[in-house]
C-alpha cells in the first residue's frame, strides 16, 4: 500500500514542481522522469517508515482499535 502512495504522489508533486521550475520546454519530459525516480528512491523509504509510526500515533491519542483484514 504505501508503495502505491508513494507511487502516486511523487507522480503528481514531481510533475507540478517540474512545470512551475522548468516549464513545459523540450526537456521537460527529461527533467520530470528524472524528478520522479528521485523522489520515488526518497518517497518510498520514508514512507514505509514515517506511515506505521503516525498510525501507531493516531491509535494511542484516539484509542482507536485496529480490525484485522478478513
Amino acid at each position: 500500500m504505501s508503495f502505491i502512495i508513494t507511487l502516486g504522489m511523487s507522480l503528481v508533486m514531481s510533475l507540478t514542481m517540474t512545470a512551475i521550475n522548468v516549464g513545459f520546454t523540450e526537456y521537460f519530459l527529461f527533467a520530470w522522469l528524472r524528478s520522479w525516480l528521485v523522489g520515488l528512491l526518497v518517497g518510498f523509504p520514508t514512507a514505509a517508515v514515517i506511515v506505521p509510526l503516525a498510525q501507531k500515533v493516531v491509535i494511542r491519542r484516539d484509542g482507536v482499535i485496529k480490525l484485522k483484514n478478513r
